[in-house]
């Protein structure tokens, strides 16, 4: 009796599991989108000219504010949250015993 009773119980959280992987699949791979959208808008780095010149101008002080550091900066949070999504579904592959 109680045998048939987990095995019900682990039908119905095979079948949520199941669930949460589609989504977090579906999640991950809009999140890889935008992760290479942000990428290809983020201007070409020319280092090699700054490196020269030591000037300090006004936009290199406040870079963090401009277009080229919220692009940097959603990059950096994408890809933390791609990692997470990523951690998040193989964590819900090791707690399936169905094998699906």
């Amino acid at each position: 009796m109680l045998n048939n009773l987990f095995m019900a119980i682990s039908a119905d959280v095979a079948g949520v599991l199941q669930t949460i992987r589609t989504v977090l699949i579906i999640v991950e791979a809009v999140l890889a989108i935008a992760v290479v959208i942000t990428i290809f808008f983020q201007p070409a780095n020319t280092t090699g000219m700054s490196a020269i010149d030591n000037s300090e101008t006004y936009y290199t002080k406040n870079k963090k504010r401009s277009t080229e550091g919220m692009m940097k900066r959603a990059t950096t949070i994408l890809a933390i949250l791609m990692a997470v999504v990523a951690v998040a579904f193989f964590v819900t592959l090791c707690f399936d015993k169905t094998g699906a």
